[in-house]
């Protein structure tokens, strides 16, 4: 096991020398990391917490044994990331965007089983597409305690705001962006402490007519220019995205995470409903380094709205960064999270698979590791010491910890570990899970859908694999696959890698 800690600041020399490619360093392969005095964070005028953050890094296998080959051979390696705050670390004060689709599939009430038999019966509702979403309308003559009782997707957008705004002070900002045909800035980035402004602007909400479209892309534009206009270096950063339809412009979109990326502003997005872009919504999320949610019941957003709050208030280390530097010869193939929720976060070809990787985390807790696997091809060598990578992770860009990934070459080397076996497997069969959903020909849907299903037979997961296979009779017979069952099973497997 190779295990570097380091605290962050700018000031301070150092405590140890840790090496680099030099990839990291283009003058020297010495880079200093340094350990510092107590961080604060001042939340009233009289009132001063110190706390001090790290970062480890620790990979796996330990030691890491290749054998003697003269051909290029695949090597995995588990990275795994952990903070941890001495002291008495605060919550920390946010900067918050809610960006919130309002289109008409939004507004739609929405009832229980049993109300909506008796519609059913009643002949007062009909199948229709909303915003391509396929919908029972409610029509003809419908009780008016129906009515009342029926809440829309975006009532409860309402009841989480409300809910927010209780738990915000005058250290927080929130600005609310909303969005259908068009963007429009519904709240500025007011400060917390501001209640009755921004319950009154909340109470807006319902009377909005922006058209029946879902325009993502510049309600992300709006959001990501209030965190920028509303930044203080205190707050957490984060943009939240809630929308049960599909978008115009999915490039435009995967071109604003990655500037969010950039600017390490992290976007957690949820998936209402079982007729969202999943595939464009996990890929904002992952992208940034936020979190990919999906709620099969609109009751369910003021609870998930509320604990992505604490979560970012509760991050001991914002806005991580991983960079990956392979050694001359050797290329990055793929770099996959394996926890908190499985995904693919790299995938560099060509020139690119050796170069600088790097990957967003977001925020880390306390206690909450993030687990990646990086996959590198390595040249043919005869028994020695390789080097095969450097690793450094950053927070906001101020670097926190390095690490060496380095493999002894013999002819005896092990087999691969039940760990590193465990998690290849696992982001195997996610790999073939996205193939099966992103692909427009349904044989071949259905034939990655079924290799997917085979995987999760011999993961034991034996729910997905009967899942999968249900999607892939479906896609032979030429049925249309319920968007919600694939909405649930795409979101199952994100789950996979979060297991001991």
């Amino acid at each position: 096991m190779q295990r570097v800690t380091c605290n962050p600041h700018r000031n301070l020399p150092t405590c140890h020398v840790l090496r680099l490619p030099a990839a990291f360093a283009p003058e020297t392969c010495h880079l200093r990391a340094c350990h510092v005095p107590r961080s604060t964070l001042a939340l009233a005028p009289h009132s001063i917490m110190y706390f001090m953050p790290s970062l480890t890094l620790s990979t796996s296998p330990g030691p890491l044994l290749l054998e003697a080959r003269c051909e290029p051979q695949v090597c995995y390696v588990l990275l795994t990331v952990r903070a941890s705050v001495s002291g008495a670390a605060p919550p920390r004060p946010v900067n918050w965007a809610l960006v919130a689709d309002v289109s008409r599939s939004m507004r739609i009430p929405i009832v229980d089983e049993t109300q909506f038999r008796s519609l059913l019966r009643n002949g007062s509702a009909q199948e229709m597409l909303v915003d391509g979403v396929p919908v029972w309308q409610l029509s003809g003559s419908v009780p008016q305690e129906m009515r009342e009782a029926a809440s829309s997707a975006l009532d409860h957008v309402v009841r989480a705001l409300h809910t927010v705004v209780e738990r915000l002070d005058r250290h927080d900002r929130l600005a609310l962006v909303v969005f259908a045909d068009q963007a429009l800035l519904l709240i500025p980035g007011m400060i917390g402490s501001d209640r009755v402004t921004l319950v009154r602007a909340i109470e807006r909400l319902p009377g909005l007519n922006l058209g029946d479209g879902t325009n993502l892309a510049d309600g992300i534009a709006l959001a990501l220019n209030q965190i920028r206009a509303n930044r203080d270096g205190r707050c957490a950063d984060r943009i939240i995205l809630l929308t049960d339809g599909f978008t115009r412009d999915s490039a435009a979109c995967l071109a604003l995470a990655d500037q969010a990326a950039a600017e390490h502003i992290a976007i957690t997005t949820i998936g209402l409903g079982g007729e969202f872009q999943d595939d464009l919504l996990t890929a904002i999320a992952d992208r940034s380094g936020g979190h990919a949610l999906f709620l099969k019941r609109a009751s369910a957003i003021p609870r998930a709205v509320s604990a992505e709050l604490e979560t970012v208030r509760a991050a001991a280390v914002p806005a991580v960064t991983i960079a990956i530097a392979p050694m001359r010869g050797v290329q990055l193939r793929r770099v996959t999270r394996m926890r908190p929720a499985l995904a693919l976060l790299a995938e560099p070809t060509g020139a690119a698979a050796a170069d600088v990787t790097q990957v967003s985390l977001g925020d880390l807790a306390a206690g909450a590791p993030v687990t990646l696997l990086l996959e590198f091809l390595v040249p043919g060598a005869n028994p020695g010491p390789l080097w095969i990578a450097g690793v450094a992770a950053l927070s906001a860009g101020v670097r926190l910890a390095d690490a060496d990934i380095r493999a002894t070459v013999t002819h005896r080397a092990p087999p691969l570990s039940d760990d590193v076996r465990a998690a290849a497997a696992r982001a195997m069969a996610a790999r073939l899970m996205r193939r099966a959903t992103t692909t427009s020909d349904p044989a071949e849907a259905a034939r990655w859908m079924r290799a997917a299903a085979a995987r999760f037979d011999e993961l034991g997961e034996q729910a997905l694999a009967a899942a999968a296979r249900e999607q892939a009779a479906a896609f032979e017979q030429g049925v249309r696959v319920a968007g919600l069952a694939t909405r649930e099973l795409t979101y199952a497997t994100r789950r996979l890698g979060d297991v001991s």
